[in-house]
Parts: C-alpha cells; sequence; structure tokens
C-alpha cells in the first residue's frame, strides 16, 4: 500500500471527505469552548482557580502520554477503525462532562484528551495512506476545518451558555451533534477499506518498530517535534491568555471573546493553503519565514491600546498561528517515507511537543503574578516564536526520518 498513487476526483471520495471534515470538526472546539466559560463552571461546580486552571491543561498532558502509543494501537486495529472507536469515545467524554460534579467533568475530560490525541495522531498518517499524491490539498481540508471550528468553540460557547437555564452545559455539550455526524459518516470507512487497510497494517507492523525505535535519537525528528512544541504553545497560550490580556487594555469580555473568534477564523485560509504550497515544495526554509514574520508582527502589534490596531494583530497573528499548524501537520506526513514512518514521526512529535506545550499557559500565568501586568504575556509569545523559526527552519529541509 505504500506504493497505491491514485488520484481521485470528487465523486469518488465525496464520503470520505465529509467524514474526515466531520472528524476534525470535534479535534479542537470541545477545548477551546471551555475558556470563555471557565468562570460559570467555577460557579457551577465550586471550583477553585488553579483546578479550574488544571482542567484546561489535563488535555495537553494526556495528548503527550497517549500520542506515542498510538502506532501500536493501529497495527492491531486499522486507521479506520481506530478513528471509530476514538469517536465513539470522544462522544461519551462529552456527555460525561456535562451530566454531574467536578469528578465527572474531570472524568469526561479525560476521555475528551484520550480520544483527541488518537484523533491529531491518525488523522495526519491518513491522508498520507489514502491521498499519497494529494497530501497538501487534504492536510488543508482538515487543518482548516479543525481551525474552523476551533473558532466557533471560542466565540459562540458564552453566548450559548446563555440561551438557556443549562449554561455552561448546554454550551459544552453542543459538539456531540458533531461528533454523532462524524461517527455515522466514518462507518463505511470503516466497512469499505478495511481489506486495502489490513494489507497496509500488516505492512506498518512489519516497518513501525525501525522507525519508532530512531525517533528519539533522529535530529530530524526532534527539530519537527520542537516545531511542533512551540506551534502548541503559541496556540494554547492564545487560547488560555488572549481575552484577559485583551480585557486588561480595556475590551469588555464579550469583545475579548469576539475577537478571540477573530483570531480562530484567520487562521482557516492559511490551514487550507499552506499544506498544498509546502508539499509541493522542496524545502519549506521560506514558508517558515513567512510564519514566523507573521507571529512576530502579529503579537507586536497587541502592544498597542488601539482597538483598530488590536484587531489587525490579532488577525496578523491568526495568519501565523493557522500557517505554523498546518505546516507542522504536514512535516508529519513528507518528512516520513512511509505510512509507518509517519505514524511514528506524528506519535513522537505530538508527544513531545504537547508536554511542553503544556509548560506555556503556566509559565505565563506564573511570570504574570510574579512581574505584574499582561506585556511579559505578549513578550513570551514573541520568544516562542523566535524559537519556533529556530526548530522550523531545520525541519523544513528536505530530508525522510527513515534515512
Amino acid at each position: 500500500m505504500e506504493n497505491n498513487i491514485k488520484k481521485y476526483k470528487f465523486k469518488d471520495i465525496w464520503l470520505i471527505l465529509f467524514g474526515m471534515i466531520f472528524v476534525a470538526s470535534t479535534l479542537r472546539a470541545p477545548l477551546t469552548s471551555v475558556g470563555p466559560v471557565i468562570e460559570l463552571i467555577k460557579s457551577d461546580l465550586e471550583i477553585s482557580n488553579s483546578l479550574a486552571g488544571f482542567l484546561t491543561t489535563i488535555p495537553l498532558i494526556l495528548f503527550g502520554f497517549v500520542s506515542p502509543m498510538v502506532s501500536k494501537i493501529v497495527t492491531k486495529l486499522t486507521m479506520s477503525s481506530t478513528i471509530l472507536y476514538t469517536l465513539v469515545i470522544l462522544l461519551i467524554g462529552l456527555l460525561l462532562r456535562v451530566s454531574g460534579d467536578i469528578g465527572l467533568f474531570i472524568i469526561g475530560t479525560i476521555l475528551l484528551g484520550v480520544a483527541i490525541a488518537f484523533g491529531n495522531v491518525c488523522l495526519p498518517s491518513y491522508v498520507k495512506w489514502r491521498f499519497p499524491l494529494q497530501i497538501g490539498l487534504f492536510t488543508g481540508v482538515y487543518s482548516a476545518t479543525m481551525n474552523f471550528t476551533a473558532g466557533l468553540g471560542g466565540g459562540l460557547s458564552y453566548p450559548l451558555s446563555e440561551i438557556t437555564p443549562l449554561g455552561f452545559r448546554l454550551s459544552l455539550s453542543f459538539w456531540v451533534v458533531l461528533t454523532i455526524l462524524a461517527i455515522i459518516f466514518w462507518i463505511p470507512q470503516v466497512k469499505s477499506g478495511k481489506q486495502q487497510e489490513v494489507q497496509a497494517t500488516k505492512e506498518m507492523q512489519n516497518k513501525v518498530q525501525g522507525p519508532k525505535v530512531r525517533m528519539s535519537t533522529s535530529k530530524l525528528a526532534w527539530v519537527v517535534a520542537l516545531t511542533m512544541a512551540m506551534q502548541s504553545m503559541v496556540f494554547y497560550t492564545v487560547i488560555a491568555w488572549m481575552p484577559t490580556i485583551l480585557i486588561d487594555k480595556g475590551l469588555s469580555p464579550t469583545a475579548a471573546g469576539y475577537l478571540l473568534m477573530l483570531n480562530q477564523f484567520s487562521q482557516v485560509p492559511m490551514t487550507f493553503i499552506f499544506p498544498i504550497i509546502a508539499s509541493k515544495m522542496q524545502n519549506q526554509k521560506l514558508l517558515v519565514t513567512i510564519v514566523s514574520m507573521l507571529f512576530i508582527l502579529g503579537f507586536s502589534l497587541l502592544f498597542s491600546q488601539s482597538y483598530l490596531v488590536l484587531i489587525v494583530g490579532i488577525i496578523i497573528a491568526g495568519f501565523g498561528m493557522g500557517a505554523g499548524f498546518s505546516l507542522c501537520m504536514t512535516f508529519f506526513s513528507i518528512r516520513a517515507r512511509t505510512n509507518a514512518g509517519s505514524m511514528s514521526l506524528s506519535g513522537f512529535g505530538q508527544s513531545v511537543g504537547y508536554f511542553i506545550a503544556a509548560i506555556g499557559p503556566f509559565l505565563i500565568g506564573f511570570l504574570h503574578d510574579l512581574l505584574g501586568g499582561w506585556d511579559i504575556g505578549i513578550i513570551s509569545l514573541i520568544i516562542i516564536s523566535v524559537l519556533f523559526y529556530i526548530f522550523a527552519l531545520q525541519a523544513a529541509n528536505d530530508q525522510y526520518v527513515e534515512d
């Protein structure tokens, strides 16, 4: 199956395409929808600030622990089956999270973290296996979907919580609908492609141990992982603290929430365009430079007190965030020769990346408490952007982890 190089037309793959879109729609929104209603969660569940902050970090920690295990599970179940079981676990987690007290909320969040970790690792590898000649296009499709629904999660969460007396429970359970649709559209993929995937999985099982063993000693795997780490640290720091930074500049909580949604929506075109361009280039150093410049310029504009300048900064930073994320997803596919190598690199990169990324929101909160003011948060984002450039420039070289 490594040599499956067939190109597809829309009429042949529309069911797979919609399945991928709905799966991708569940991989960020359940997380971004928590921040805007965290005060309501604290009040309803009677929890402290520190525990509330821990709730947003649980998924990141789980991403780090679970990601390396995904390739082992996939070799036993196939990618399509693994994604289907992942969606079922995600559905259970979404329902448990809004069903009762803080104990059920934490259990639901843990299940969400496990499920999303599997989805994050499986989708890049599934695209490489299913669409080897159109990696950039289909990576762009699911990356754009992830960022679009992440924006919906951040922007609609608080308004949805005000519609009924259910409060945050309604806004956090809204994503059950998309998860059910993802299950419905994904079931045919499990049935129709099982024989082909079993063959591909056998090949993966024979090869996965080689690439996986070498990941921790591969310089390329480490720079890809550290690139993922810096990109993720930017994303989750923005999700955690950007509304607070904007409120500190005089914006209302509602306006800050809408600007966060604008930041997420501005990522969408870049997440679609960049993988297509990146997959056609011998190396991606120019793209890395563009992303880094967007990061630094966008975050630098946040020092301003002008509402208009803040909007421009939010949009430019969003362009960088979308491009940076999709570039990382593309690296997982194009920096490996085989499906097995892609799966192992994706698992290793996301494990290391999310462990490091989890430090970001805590570190910036600590620096704020230590030094006062939120300019330190903006300075930290700029420093992370520079580190992204350093690591991504090396990951952009035309190399493969199997070599």
